[in-house]
């Protein structure tokens, strides 16, 4: 009998692990898995960005570098070309804590000045782009809840739907997001973003994903403001993981060098 008794609490213990296993995966499981598919400590990238507003076409090179303070984060935009923004360059201090506001600051090389970015001046657009400056930011999974809408195929992929509410609404210009997360490489495909009337504002489209250095990166981005008439493309390369990236590189005083 005390043999039997082992062995069913034994049966009861396996039934309850694969129980546990079957369980899907909740909106916050999810947006973890998303915030650790970048296993990396920094990257540095290249981008080039296509801003078109009806007959308008403005294109702008830059250099990108990130750093992770774990659970926190850094980066650094610098602009190189066209010749008039040419090391222009935006500083983002990214807090985990939804308490704490993520620090901005940006460098204008013709007026020698550096301003911080603050309140409603992140929700203003990053260098003419369908981009606010809050975009270049890194959203923490805690500055948000995440609710899991349904499971569908985006392009072909299987994909998770996830609703993200702001915990803080009156620091972000969008009243939420719904992002198309891919199942086998936990990355977006598709972002819709919604103002604060709860209108559909802005969409993003993730492609040319390429495994570097055995982590998945996306290497294509195009944001289109459908009200607006425009839309930006953006293409990364040169992408670099590990390269340890010293702090300095994200100190204040490196805006103006």
């Amino acid at each position: 009998m005390k043999k039997s008794g082992i062995f069913l609490a034994f049966l009861f213990l396996v039934s309850a692990g694969w129980a546990s296993a079957a369980e899907p995966l909740t909106g916050h499981d999810i947006a973890v898995l998303v915030d650790r598919a970048d296993s990396s400590q920094d990257m540095r990238q290249t981008m080039l960005m296509v801003i078109e507003r009806g007959s308008q076409r403005l294109l702008r090179k830059m250099v990108s570098f990130t750093k992770k303070y774990p659970p926190d984060q850094r980066s650094i935009i610098r602009f190189e070309t066209p010749s008039d923004i040419r090391n222009t360059s935006y500083l983002t201090w990214s807090w985990d804590s939804p308490e704490q506001e993520d620090d901005m600051w940006v460098y204008l090389p013709s007026e020698n000045l550096v301003r911080r970015i603050s309140g409603g001046g992140k929700k203003g657009s990053f260098m003419r782009s369908d981009l606010a400056n809050e975009d270049i930011e890194k959203r923490s999974v805690a500055d948000d809840t995440q609710r899991v809408l349904r499971e569908e195929k985006y392009n072909d992929q299987q994909c998770w739907v996830l609703e993200y509410l702001p915990i803080s609404p009156d620091d972000t210009g969008y009243s939420k997001r719904i992002a198309w997360i891919r199942k086998d490489i936990h990355l977006p495909v598709y972002i819709e973003y919604y103002d604060k009337r709860g209108k559909l504002c802005k969409k993003a489209q993730y492609g040319g994903f390429e495994k570097i250095q055995n982590i998945w990166t996306t290497t294509r981005m195009l944001i289109a403001s459908p009200r607006k008439g425009s839309r930006t493309l953006i293409q990364i390369s040169d992408v670099s993981y590990n390269t340890g990236l010293a702090d300095s590189v994200f100190e204040q005083s490196n805006l103006t060098r």
